[in-house]
């Protein structure tokens, strides 16, 4: 490389350098206000998410202690802060009316139908379409309930809609091959 062509890169950098002094000068407290907001935007993530965990941590505990001692009322307080696991206790209470938890929604409905144990209430939440999980084991109930009735064509008709891979498939097909109705 011949010193004409390194003086001309070593220019080159020079003006690159005062090119970038200028756009500093120039846009200097923009790029200062942007890297302080940045900085105080991950503070501030930082600090919410360690207050979401920390909260978490004492909703879990005070569920933990609620399991042990129903009577605790200060725990039962903390856990309330907590929506979702207050209805999750709430559901293992059996207290359904309370539950406000959308993803508890369909396990409370279950739990009332199978509570209240009649066709109707059975075939009403297997009916609805807003609700996915635990027709199999309502589909087995109502199949006992048919079989007790006399109607052993419906009892068929549920077994054959629960899945061959599913466990509730062995239980529906002892129960219409028994006639099992007690």
């Amino acid at each position: 490389m011949s010193i004409k062509e390194e003086l001309k890169q070593d220019e080159e950098l020079l003006v690159k350098v005062f090119q970038l002094e200028k756009f500093i000068k120039k846009y200097k407290k923009p790029i200062i206000a942007t890297l302080v907001l940045t900085a105080a935007i991950l503070l501030g993530l930082s600090i919410y998410n360690y207050i979401q965990t920390k909260t978490a941590i004492e909703a879990n505990n005070a569920l933990s202690a609620l399991m042990q001692n129903p009577n605790d009322k200060k725990a039962l307080e903390i856990l309330k802060s907590d929506r979702k696991l207050y209805d999750l206790y709430l559901l293992q209470k059996g207290d359904y009316e309370k539950i406000k938890t959308k993803s508890l929604e369909e396990i409370k409905a279950y739990e009332i139908a199978m509570h209240k144990g009649t066709i109707e209430a059975l075939e009403s939440y297997l009916n609805n379409p807003k609700y996915k999980i635990l027709k199999n084991p309502v589909r087995v109930a109502l199949i006992r309930l048919y079989l007790q009735k006399g109607n052993r064509k419906k009892a068929l008709e549920l077994a054959n809609q629960i899945d061959v891979t599913s466990k509730y498939k062995e239980i529906a097909t002892y129960l219409i091959h028994y006639g099992i109705a007690k």
